[in-house]
């Protein structure tokens, strides 16, 4: 869908990235990387969370309690994507982020200096619930500038790459330094040391990592694209400044207008993020639990995992500009609905002792997962105006996600134990996949609307 009237795009026309694309680039994967770090960390070192935090006789009842901790923070990034991305909209992508990386970096730090349970008793699970919603509403807003700033500002012939590489890239990357730390520290302190303290580390690595994007961020330039819709209001309305703002962004979205479109975002992002969760998202526990993999092969096996991902999330993305966003969501859909619950199916019934084919199997459904997800940001990007762009984006993209978050804590639910787990995670990847695909059947197809999507405010 596309409202309004048509903007040029002088950008768009360009056939090479310049050294101002790539900074922008670099500075959205780097926040989306620390977007996803402070959000995932917590499922990595999920059993000494539990352990700390919700402490419990029966482990998936533990389990379960850690992985609703995880969906507070996903469940109220709505609220930090209407709150920054109207931010955003009004006052330009960089100061929005800059709020968000820091704010979400300090919340996640603060929960690995929180005394456990044993300490200070019930006032430790409240306080670290407390601590993963003010992350969330600060994450949500990182997710409202991150893609939209880098899509923004390079040309239209890499669009779709770079929305690949900010959501493959920045994904994988915090994965991979997760679980480096964890591999570091465990050899540096031994496993005893890091299932009692060690693990707190990782949380106080976020602080460092979002001051290190806070000062990237001070280095790059304002969307190309914002900058120029705000330059022709003012002239619209006879006004000098190019300063002016878009009056109440999140209140637009709610209008009859656009209410059925971020409604239909929101659900084709769900149905997009949830094959993430049901594989790399709980892999870390399926793999200890139900595959009784140490700690040391749980962390190098989804190392070689994203990494795979993040390559095809590139090529993916970059493909979708040549053969369209929606034929690359067809074929990813597909691909997640025979390859996810068949590989899963294969390595539980057939060879569950071979860590060859887990580790073969597991890899090859997280880079599915990639696929299906790497043209997501810039759809929808192309699906709403600049001026509502950042809030309606982060918007729908935190609504499915939080609700997509929840794959884990469903799954942890309804298993009777450990021994359950994957087939639970079977019915639900086909019954997801098969929801993705109904959805993307009757979605438009989106590519080159970004420069011309634009209304009159």
């Amino acid at each position: 869908m596309i409202g309004g009237d048509i903007v040029r795009d002088p950008d768009s026309a360009r056939e090479r990235l310049g050294r101002a694309d790539a900074k922008v680039i670099a500075a959205a994967v780097l926040g989306w990387t620390i977007d996803m770090f402070d959000l995932l960390v917590i499922l990595h070192v999920a059993g000494h969370v539990s352990r700390a935090f919700f402490p419990s006789d029966n482990e998936m009842l533990g389990f379960t309690a850690t992985y609703a901790a995880f969906a507070v923070s996903l469940l109220v990034r709505p609220l930090g994507a209407l709150l920054l991305g109207s931010l955003s909209d009004r006052s330009g992508r960089r100061v929005s982020m800059m709020i968000g990386v820091l704010g979400a970096g300090a919340a996640t730090a603060a929960m690995g200096a929180l005394p456990g349970v044993v300490t200070i008793g019930l006032a430790a699970p409240v306080l670290f619930i407390v601590l993963r919603i003010v992350q969330g509403i600060f994450v949500g807003g990182i997710a409202a500038s991150t893609h939209t700033i880098a899509t923004e500002t390079v040309p239209e012939r890499f669009r779709g790459m770079t929305a690949g590489l900010i959501k493959g890239g920045g994904a994988s990357l915090a994965v991979v330094v997760i679980n480096v730390l964890v591999l570091g520290l465990t050899a540096a302190f031994g496993s005893a040391a890091f299932a009692e303290w060690g693990w707190r580390i990782l949380f106080a690595v976020a602080l460092l990592g979002a001051f290190v994007n806070y000062f990237v961020l001070r280095g790059i330039e304002e969307s190309p694209l914002w900058l120029r819709r705000q330059a022709q209001i003012a002239h619209e309305r006879d006004i000098e400044s190019v300063t002016v703002r878009v009056e109440r962004p999140g209140r637009e979205l709610f209008s009859a207008r656009w209410r059925t479109l971020v409604l239909t975002s929101a659900a084709i992002v769900f149905a997009a993020s949830a094959p993430y969760y049901l594989t790399t998202g709980i892999l870390p526990t399926v793999y200890k639990n139900a595959f009784h993999l140490s700690q040391s092969e749980t962390s190098s096996f989804l190392i070689i995992n994203v990494v795979g991902s993040a390559i095809v999330a590139v090529v993916c993305g970059h493909l979708s500009q040549h053969i369209g966003r929606k034929r690359l969501f067809l074929g990813a859909g597909v691909a997640c609905l025979v390859l996810i619950p068949g590989l899963y199916a294969f390595m539980w019934y057939v060879t569950p002792d071979n860590l060859a084919v887990v580790l073969i199997c597991s890899a090859t459904m997280v880079m599915a997962s990639g696929a299906i997800s790497a043209p997501l940001i810039i759809f929808l990007n192309e699906r709403f105006p600049t001026e509502l762009r950042s809030t309606a984006t982060a918007f729908a993209w935190n609504i499915g996600y939080g609700l997509s978050g929840m794959m884990p804590t469903l799954v942890t639910a309804l298993s009777a134990g450990a021994g359950s787990m994957v087939p639970v995670l079977i019915v639900l990847s086909l019954l997801i996949a098969v929801g993705f695909l109904v959805l993307i059947v009757r979605a438009d197809e989106t590519r080159g609307a970004l420069s011309r999507n634009t209304v009159h405010t």
